[in-house]
């Protein structure tokens, strides 16, 4: 078995690397593999750096399709390694689409997950949502949270929407989004200006998403936007991917050329 308090007390995750540990504690024991909930992709990356010494466990990160934003773990014995194959066809999830007139009332990702948790779906049932131009959202979800969507009308503000419950292989996936390196000249290195900048949201929104604790700075949730950022910070905001500041450089005029990874 793991020792959980040692894995735990230098994790920047530590809610995720509990759930990881518990699953693994589980693989081992009944020689099958099982897979955790769906956290960010980078996440799942970033919760693997500390299990890469574990000779015992081998782990596989899938979210249903190649360039998902959002992935789970599947963890297995060491000894006991299905094929790559076989852990997709068998991924515990499945397809859903939202369909509904959103022509005069634009909806955002954003707005269809929460309808998705609003009517009892836990965000961690809930991996990648994408939005279908004006008719709706398509999006992937775990197979044990979906009976009682299929089929069903909910509402989403004013807009009727019928939810169907399909097979993965029967969604339109989206392209996958590539790296892309960002540069920019800001005043200073707050997190808001930064942020803004790197993730192409307005200061306002994103100050709001800061303070709602829907922005983590190198694995931890903060809620003040005023925090000073330096080289090799990670950002990660809910829906909008990941930037790394790769330089800062102060400029004759005393403003700082930015420089960031975007994923």
């Amino acid at each position: 078995m793991i020792d959980l308090k040692e894995i735990l007390i230098n994790s920047n995750y530590k809610k995720e690397t509990e759930e990881l540990i518990n699953i693994a504690n589980l693989a081992y024991k009944h020689w099958e593999t099982y897979w955790t909930g769906f956290n960010s992709t980078y996440v799942c990356e970033e919760i693997l750096k500390d299990f890469e010494n574990l000779n015992d466990f081998k782990f596989f990160i899938y979210g249903g399709f190649s360039s998902s934003q959002r992935s789970r773990i599947a963890c297995f014995r060491g000894d006991n390694i299905p094929e790559e194959d076989a852990l997709k066809s068998n991924f515990p999830a499945q397809g859903i689409k939202i369909n509904g007139n959103f022509l005069f009332d634009n909806a955002t990702q954003d707005d269809f997950r929460s309808l998705l948790i609003k009517n009892g779906v836990n965000q961690l049932k809930v991996g990648d949502i994408w939005t279908i131009g004006d008719r709706g959202a398509q999006g992937i979800i775990d197979n044990l949270d979906i009976e009682h969507l299929d089929e069903k009308i909910f509402y989403l503000r004013d807009v009727k929407v019928k939810i169907n419950v399909v097979g993965i292989d029967e969604l339109q996936i989206p392209s996958g989004r590539s790296k892309k390196l960002v540069n920019t000249v800001e005043a200073s290195t707050r997190l808001d200006a930064i942020a803004s900048a790197g993730f192409r949201v307005s200061r306002t929104k994103i100050i709001e998403r800061i303070e709602n604790g829907m922005l983590r700075l190198n694995g931890s949730k903060v809620n003040k936007p005023t925090i000073n950022l330096k080289i090799g910070d990670k950002l990660e905001l809910e829906n909008k991917g990941f930037i790394e500041i790769l330089n800062l450089e102060i400029t004759k005029r005393e403003r700082w050329k930015v420089k960031l990874l975007r994923k």
